[in-house]
């Protein structure tokens, strides 16, 4: 989901001119969050975009070339000076609503990850697993129960991929797998997976938080597919994976023994070793279970010293709230700070404020700001 900064600047553009997608908007606001400095960046492209009345012309029919022009009369404004080149490589013209609209632009973020259900996804169809109604797909049977999901194949030889995805805020969701093994998705996550095993690996691939029991296979490895073209191979164990930071990806090892794979790289974990993978290395280290592992009973416990930001970004995501970070309280760092799932986010907030470091408020959008 990383953006370069040209594109982070065009959606930023895009809101201020009112011509931002909602799926644009999303992507935006969760950048806004996980990424707070970008709110200078924001008044700072406003201010150089109200001093240039940019913001009046875009509800007519400006063309690329007006806008350029127009940019181009404070040359060292570098973030309109960009837009205007982004918009001029795709013949803008007759108005903004169409910049992002090019095969070039980097993926956008999900629209799965606020969506609205826990939904499995086979070829184009949709199955609602939050309705626990057993339904048949391409001869395969499901069998929904609150919070999990197990299935049997009527055809033996089905070829079907299945794709389930977590939303932001949901609560975690466990498949059983055809061999038997399970997947328990924290949210904000999505597993992908063979309806049925019949080759000679075990495939699955994983994007978010996942806990992983696999059952023991002779001659049919298991490989969990991870972001960058990572992966891990395993054989019977239990593990821990997340990815939810871009670029990085965390493997904890609880019980048996996993290889880590990044490009030519490979590591053996044994049980209670962490492998974190991060700009083609691979570092190996100790691992607090609670803190890796809590969010499988709905409770995050944040290590000492985290910051404010990464609370932030952490509790947005599991309870789909907007929260930011506001100049007084950016890199503060806290020492014993859960997230109980079950509470509601003013328990959180309160054990921020009784350190005396951070106030909040929240305005009528019902934005969280911690200041």
């Amino acid at each position: 989901m990383d953006l370069e900064a040209i594109d982070i600047q065009t959606l930023i553009v895009a809101d201020i001119l009112g011509t931002i997608t909602p799926d644009e908007k999303t992507q935006l606001d969760k950048l806004m969050i996980d990424r707070p400095e970008l709110q200078a960046l924001y008044a700072e492209i406003r201010e150089e975009m109200d001093r240039e009345n940019i913001a009046a012309h875009a509800v007519g029919s400006i063309s690329a070339e007006e806008l350029i022009s127009k940019a181009q009369r404070r040359v060292r404004n570098r973030y309109i000076r960009v837009f205007a080149a982004a918009a001029s490589s795709i013949g803008l013209v007759g108005g903004l609503s169409y910049y992002l609209l090019t095969s070039q632009q980097p993926t956008t973020l999900a629209s799965w990850e606020d969506g609205k259900n826990i939904l499995l996804k086979i070829g184009q169809q949709e199955i609602n697993l939050e309705n626990n109604a057993a339904t048949n797909v391409n001869g395969v049977a499901f069998h929904l129960e609150t919070g999990s999901l197990t299935f049997s194949s009527l055809n033996s030889t089905t070829q079907d991929l299945g794709v389930l995805t977590v939303p932001r805020g949901k609560n975690n969701y466990k498949v059983i797998l055809d061999d038997g093994s399970e997947v328990l998705l924290n949210n904000t996550s999505r597993l992908s997976f063979p309806l049925k095993f019949d080759g000679a690996k075990r495939e699955i691939s994983i994007d978010g938080e996942a806990y992983v029991k696999v059952s023991p296979k002779a001659g049919q490895p298991f490989i969990v597919h991870l972001p960058y073209n990572r992966e891990v191979e395993v054989l019977g164990t239990e593990f821990n994976v997340n990815t939810y930071d871009s670029g990085i990806a965390r493997i904890s090892l609880v019980q048996g023994s996993v290889q880590v794979a990044e490009g030519e790289s490979r590591t053996l974990l044994t049980p209670g070793k962490a492998a974190t993978i991060d700009a083609k290395q691979i570092a190996v280290n100790t691992f607090e279970t609670d803190e890796v592992l809590g969010w499988r009973d709905g409770i995050i416990v944040f290590p000492d010293n985290v910051t404010i930001e990464k609370i932030a970004e952490v509790a947005g995501r599991n309870m789909k709230v907007k929260i930011m970070v506001e100049k007084s309280a950016a890199g503060k760092k806290f020492i014993g700070v859960i997230l109980d799932k079950s509470k509601p986010i003013s328990h959180l907030l309160q054990q921020l404020t009784d350190t005396k470091e951070v106030t909040y408020n929240i305005s009528k959008d019902g934005v969280i700001h911690i200041m």
